[in-house]
C-alpha cells in the first residue's frame, strides 16, 4: 500500500461546513429530547429492538469499551512506528477518539438526559445523550474507513473494508438499542456528534496525505 490520493478529495471548507452542521442539529436534537423520557415516535418504535439478539448485542458493546479501544490504538501507532510515513495518518483516529470520548462525556452531563428504564443485562451509570458507544464507533473506524478510501486504490478489498467499516458502526448502535441502554435519539445524537469528528478528521487526513505524497 502506498499513500496517495487517488480519490477525488473535498474541499477543506466544504468538510468545515458540514461539521458545523451536524454539531448544529447535535445540539438542537439534545435540547429537544433531554427533558423527555423518550424522543418521540421513533424511540417508541425502537423500544422493541430491546432483548433481541443479546449474546451478539453485549459482544459488539463490550468491544466499544476503553480496554478494546487503547489495544487498536496501540496497534495503529506500533504500525506507524514501523511504517514511519503512516503514523501521521494512522494518529487521527487514535487523536480523534481521545477527543471524543471527552467531548461526549462533557454533553452527556450538559443534557443530562435519564437512561431508558427497561435496560437489559447492563445498568449504565452515565447519562443518555448522546451514546458514547455511537460517537466513538463513528469516529474511529469512520475515519479509519477514510484514511482506506483516500489511500487504496479501488479494488474488491477495499469495497469489503469500507462496508464492514459501515457494518461496525451500525451494528454498534444497534446494540445500544437491543441492550436498552438508550433511546433511539441518543444513538442518532451520537452518530451526528461523530460526523463531527470524522469530518474534521478528514482535513487532516487529506493534509497528511499530500504531504507523504510530497515526500515520497
Amino acid at each position: 500500500m502506498s499513500v496517495a490520493t487517488r480519490a477525488v478529495r473535498i474541499p477543506a471548507v466544504r468538510l468545515a461546513f458540514l461539521a458545523l452542521v451536524a454539531l448544529v442539529f447535535f445540539l438542537w436534537y439534545g435540547n429537544s429530547v433531554s427533558h423527555a423520557q423518550a424522543g418521540g415516535v421513533f424511540d417508541d418504535a425502537a423500544r422493541r429492538l430491546a432483548g433481541h439478539g443479546l449474546p451478539l448485542a453485549l459482544f459488539l458493546t463490550g468491544a466499544g469499551r476503553f480496554p478494546v479501544f487503547a489495544v487498536l490504538c496501540v496497534g495503529l501507532l506500533i504500525f506507524g512506528f514501523v511504517r514511519r510515513r503512516y503514523l501521521g495518518l494512522v494518529a487521527v483516529p487514535v487523536a480523534a477518539l481521545i477527543v471524543a470520548w471527552k467531548v461526549s462525556d462533557f454533553f452527556k452531563d450538559l443534557f443530562a438526559r435519564p437512561r431508558p428504564e427497561y435496560w437489559i443485562a447492563i445498568r449504565e451509570t452515565s447519562a443518555s445523550y448522546p451514546s458514547g458507544h455511537a460517537v466513538l464507533a463513528l469516529t474511529f473506524y469512520g475515519l479509519l474507513a477514510y484514511i482506506v478510501w483516500r489511500v487504496r486504490p479501488p479494488s474488491p478489498q477495499r469495497t469489503l473494508l469500507l462496508w464492514l467499516a459501515g457494518l461496525w458502526i451500525v451494528a454498534t448502535g444497534w446494540s445500544r438499542l437491543a441492550l436498552g441502554a438508550h433511546y433511539v435519539s441518543d444513538v442518532v445524537g451520537g452518530y451526528l456528534l461523530g460526523a463531527c469528528f470524522v469530518l474534521l478528521g478528514s482535513i487532516a487526513i487529506d493534509r497528511l496525505a499530500l504531504s507523504t505524497k510530497a515526500a515520497t
